[in-house]
């Protein structure tokens, strides 16, 4: 339930480094990464998953291979990141620590992005850039436009089959941090108003704060706030930029009073002419938001319904992801904001994996041994009879997915564009390296006989081109769908 946030650093050179042997800490951290994933991830001991050790022996060679050339931090995190992208799995995690190095960034003047017909285009640029926008990549160096991405982006990305992965990311491909194992494009061909142009970069320094900006350019990404707010022709509008968990953040807080309101105006809430739950940016955190706001839609009746599904999940047993459950645990049950279906279900997964534990089972199927009593069938209750969208964009992953997997299952309609995806593998518990430079987070659980597949994405049902910053052009263009009557 709990998700770290992936993202290179973007700041300005550091004048003073410490001195390390930077190729030993990547062994000693890659050590203790490879460690946690064999004590900690479900893949190992996972039966259904036969070719994870494999691939993850395979990975952790290359890492090793990869560390003999490191003589920086940049080579550092480059070798890290393509260990981590090796699992094909956004809940493999690997994120710097406040304190760590900073990258250093040169570009040619110019940054790329995917357009909507998929094509790399030139979608930010200096006033002297060599290019003018919307100038086509063809490739470089020999090498065409889509498998030059792949080999230079992807290779240290992961989840490359998915179109909101590419989205994400694409706008790296002229953005050198310094990454050992590639070599930067030297000549490029675009094509511009319908004739082909070959360029010969010239590489320059990119700070903050036009570095975050830049790239921010290249993914179009929506960076909301959290709110609730009725539009002037009567929809509700409930923009949602995180479900993280900590009942004591921000998000919480947000949340808290919107749920509270929710369930306060129920009446006036059907009887809008259109509900919209607005997910750009959000990247996940805890599914019980989704839940929550759910039952005060459709019902708790409705919610047990689209929930009858006969799936399950298996924790892997080991000593640090008992730890990290009770860690919920604890802060749940010292703040009088937390869920109380959220402080029971890790109450619950404590208790059932300590006794794993002390069974010396590897893997625990979710809940066994819960000693609450049977709970009575909730009555059913008259859900929206008006649409339900749930507007997502390529950043929805983990509870995200979660929440319109339950929703769009009631039925609320899927617009806006691709999300992400995620595999079976659940529940990130963070570990910090022994360099204390990053933390890495490592899946505890593995979902069986869940509908979506591994890594498969959810496609709106109406799709949208436009600029997804766009809220204003976002609100019309909704206003204009034909939608249908939600399920009850």
């Amino acid at each position: 339930m709990l998700a770290l946030t992936l993202a290179l650093q973007a700041a300005a050179p550091v004048t003073a480094v410490v001195p390390r042997d930077w190729a030993a800490t990547t062994r000693a951290d890659g050590a203790a990464f490879h460690a946690h994933i064999l004590a900690d991830h479900p893949g190992p001991v996972n039966a259904a998953d036969p070719g994870f050790a494999a691939r993850e022996r395979t990975a952790y060679a290359a890492l090793l291979a990869r560390a003999a050339r490191v003589r920086d931090f940049a080579g550092y995190l480059w070798a890290m990141r393509g260990y981590t992208a090796s699992f094909d799995d956004g809940h493999v995690q690997f994120s710097t620590q406040r304190g760590s190095p900073l990258l250093t960034a040169q570009w040619p003047g110019f940054l790329t992005g995917l357009d909507a017909r998929g094509r790399q285009v030139v979608m930010t640029r200096a006033d002297d850039a060599p290019v003018p926008l919307g100038a086509a990549l063809a490739g470089c160096d020999g090498v065409a436009a889509d498998p030059l991405l792949a080999r230079h982006v992807g290779a240290f990305t992961g989840r490359w089959s998915m179109l909101a992965t590419r989205r994400s990311r694409a706008g790296r491909l002229f953005l050198d941090t310094g990454n050992p194992f590639i070599t930067r494009p030297a000549t490029c061909r675009f094509s511009v108003a319908g004739k082909v142009r070959t360029i010969a970069l010239t590489w320059r320094p990119l700070v903050d704060p036009e570095w975050s900006q830049r790239l921010a350019d290249t993914t179009r990404a929506a960076p909301i706030t959290t709110g609730a707010r009725t539009l002037a022709d009567g929809t509700r509008w409930f923009a949602i930029a995180s479900f993280d968990s900590n009942p004591e953040g921000p998000v919480a807080k947000a949340l808290n009073p919107m749920i509270a309101t929710m369930r306060a105006d129920r009446a006036a809430l059907l009887a809008a002419p259109r509900i919209v739950f607005d997910l750009r940016s959000n990247g996940g955190g805890s599914s019980q938001w989704s839940n929550d706001m759910a039952k005060i839609l459709w019902g708790e009746a409705a919610v047990t319904k689209a929930d009858s599904v006969p799936t399950y999940v298996e924790w892997r047993v080991s000593p640090d992801n008992l730890a990290t459950i009770r860690g919920y645990r604890d802060a749940w049950a010292q703040s009088k904001d937390a869920s109380p279906d959220a402080l029971a279900w890790a109450r619950r997964n404590a208790y059932g994996l300590a006794a794993a534990q002390a069974k010396g089972l590897s893997l625990w199927r979710g809940d066994d041994g819960a000693t609450d009593a049977p709970q009575a069938t909730p009555a059913a209750i008259t859900g929206p009879t008006h649409p339900v969208y749930v507007l997502t964009d390529a950043a929805c992953a983990s509870a995200c997915l979660d929440a319109v997997d339950l929703w769009t299952a009631l039925g609320a309609i899927p617009i806006g564009q691709e999300t992400s995806g995620d595999t079976l593998y659940m529940e990130v518990g963070d570990r910090t390296l022994p360099s204390g430079l990053a933390n890495v987070g490592i899946p505890m659980k593995v979902y069986r006989g869940r509908v979506r597949g591994s890594n498969q994405p959810v496609r709106p049902r109406y799709p949208y081109t436009g600029d997804m910053r766009d809220t204003a052009a976002l609100e019309r263009w909704v206003a204009t769908l034909p939608g249908g009557a939600a399920r009850r």
